[in-house]
């Protein structure tokens, strides 16, 4: 029989809900090293293999050469943690809702967090990537002197470009109020972006882009808006390592809480471009 004292319920549907939402997720982050993650403190070696050399071919090889290695390790050092209670008169009506529901709520919680977290990566994209900066910001609109919308991910992606980036399975992520006015210039010429967004956050596609939506996007009360562009290059490793539930001292009803720990890293800086924006005139 399920009821809502069973621990692994819980478990089970927290970690199905935990991908959606889950905007920079689905954008930028992969799970090729994650490994197997008991606690908070774990860790995992990622390993890189350096370039190799193309030389003429007269007739003879050239020396053959070692290939170069380098490991970086992805330290799970977040740690987030929920606590809840289902009231035992809820918990007469259907189990399953209520366990879908609860785990529905805890995990759009947790998956805003580490959205944020994810997002704050853009610090990590190489120097020669930026387009702006904290003291001389892009203002974005359709005024005098400021760049529209389309310009800008014109500007993002030449970066890319020329860091050689390929151009096969590109992000970006932009915040509303980008996205609205990105749709207003371009709203006169065929465009990729739909009228739909899914649970993921993807809008649609510009330019061989795709297209994300979050009001996660990285900024300073408003403005700087740290628009991130590239390839799916930040590490992710993530579980959820305990889930208990117990009858809470003052309640009649059934406690359920969980500890959830993650981290990453950015193994290809220069697969990444950022942008910092400020609002300008939105409407043309």
């Amino acid at each position: 029989m399920i009821t809502v004292s069973q621990p692994k319920i819980w478990s089970a549907r927290l970690l199905m809900y935990l991908e959606r939402g889950f905007v920079f997720g689905a954008a930028f982050t992969n799970r090729n090293w994650e490994g197997d993650i008991r606690d908070s403190g774990s860790s995992v070696r990622i390993l890189q293999i350096g370039p190799v050399s193309v030389s003429d071919y007269t007739g003879t090889l050239a020396d053959a050469e070692g290939l170069t290695d380098e490991a970086l390790d992805l330290v799970v050092d977040q740690k987030k943690a929920f606590n809840f209670v289902v009231d035992d008169v809820d918990a007469q009506q259907s189990v399953l809702r209520i366990v879908d529901e609860g785990s529905k709520n805890a995990a759009r919680a947790i998956s805003d967090v580490r959205d944020r977290y994810a997002a704050s990566f853009h610090s990590s994209a190489s120097a020669s990537n930026l387009v702006g900066d904290d003291t001389t910001p892009v203002v974005i609109g359709f005024g005098e002197g400021e760049t529209s919308p389309y310009n800008a991910f014109l500007d993002l992606t030449q970066k890319l470009d020329e860091a050689d980036v390929p151009t096969t399975d590109r992000r970006i992520v932009l915040p509303p109020w980008f996205t609205r006015a990105l749709k207003a210039e371009l709203g006169n010429r065929s465009s990729g972006l739909g009228d739909k967004i899914t649970e993921n956050g993807e809008i649609g596609n510009v330019d061989g882009v795709t297209v994300y939506q979050s009001n996660n996007v990285a900024n300073v009360a408003g403005a700087k808006y740290k628009i991130m562009a590239g390839l799916p290059v930040l590490t992710w490793a993530d579980n959820i390592v305990k889930t208990e539930t117990y009858r809470p001292e003052k309640k009649f009803g059934t406690g359920v809480k969980g500890l959830h720990v993650y981290g990453a890293k950015v193994t290809h800086p220069k697969a990444l471009a950022v942008g910092t924006f400020n609002k300008g005139q939105l409407r043309k």
